[in-house]
């Protein structure tokens, strides 16, 4: 029998069950904590955005590109015009249009590689001199025009360049380009890219990256978290590309200032090459908003 005033030796088990399980249920606790915090991102708050619920471009917020030959760089085909039949709002939606013109439109004042004028017209906008930003969350929910086998020589976009030659880096959080085929790798792909000087001395870290069902049949969000020495990059809420310090050692410098956004609709050029006679136009790549977060 056991000695007056200790335990038995089944009393002893008992207890050292329940303090294991005690202990047992406490990490879990700091467990799920850690990864609430870490996950859900409590600190972000929203410090601009486009909801695009009015009728006319909030001009305040952005600048449209206007008879211009802006991707003269790229071999673009398109003149970048501001007007209503290729920047239009609706229905809670900003319109970026491209068209094939019936009649040539003449662009800008020094257009010298299409003299009596351009066979197509589209859109661009950007926050440059009103709004930028160091380090954030960068979202766009969208529908690209890109339907498989029927876009060929569209080139969609939402990217960030530095604002007052703060740096020279890029940051394209979502490119993709139209398909003459079904059967072709683009076909139902996004691109995720980071650029550093542009000449090439810095190698382009990027990825491509299959979306579910596509980007013309319905609406996905497109992000980029930017925090100190890290980019990542997210559709629909999934991370699908990271890049850092060790995998871009140059990211701190490229990415030093304020950087504002760019969207757009880009007709042809040296990456999707030029629409062919399947290519479906007008095209319309619908945007539902544009938000930007900072840390508390």
């Amino acid at each position: 029998m056991p000695a007056p005033g200790r335990p038995s030796r089944a009393r002893h088990r008992r207890l050292w069950s329940v303090l294991a399980l005690v202990v047992v249920l406490a990490a879990g606790v700091v467990t799920a904590v850690t990864l609430l915090r870490h996950d859900s991102k409590p600190a972000w708050r929203l410090v601009w955005s486009d909801e695009f619920n009015g009728t006319t471009l909030d001009t305040s917020k952005w600048t449209p590109e206007d008879h211009s030959t802006f991707g003269e760089g790229n071999k673009e085909l398109a003149c970048l015009m501001a007007r209503k039949a290729n920047v239009d709002l609706g229905g809670g939606l900003l319109t970026l249009r491209a068209i094939r013109e019936k009649t040539p439109k003449t662009c800008g004042d020094n257009d010298p590689r299409f003299p009596n004028g351009r066979d197509y017209t589209s859109a661009m906008l950007s926050t440059e001199g009103k709004a930028a930003w160091h380090q954030g969350r960068f979202e766009m929910r969208a529908k690209l025009p890109l339907a498989p086998g029927r876009s060929k020589g569209l080139w969609p976009a939402f990217w960030m360049r530095p604002e007052n030659g703060t740096g020279d880096g890029e940051l394209d959080i979502l490119e993709a380009v139209g398909t003459a085929s079904t059967a072709d790798p683009e076909a139902g792909t996004v691109h995720h890219t980071l650029w550093y000087d542009g000449k090439g001395t810095y190698p382009k870290q990027s990825t491509v990256v299959p979306i579910a069902g596509g980007t013309s049949e319905g609406f996905h969000t497109y992000a980029a978290e930017w925090d100190p020495g890290v980019i990542r990059f997210y559709v629909d809420g999934n991370l699908t590309f990271e890049r850092n310090r060790d995998s871009a050692p140059w990211i701190d410098e490229a990415f030093a200032g304020q950087f504002y956004i760019r969207l757009n609709l880009a007709v042809g050029g040296t990456f999707p090459g030029s629409p062919d006679s399947a290519t479906a136009f007008p095209a319309d790549m619908q945007v539902d908003w544009v938000r930007v977060y900072q840390l508390r």
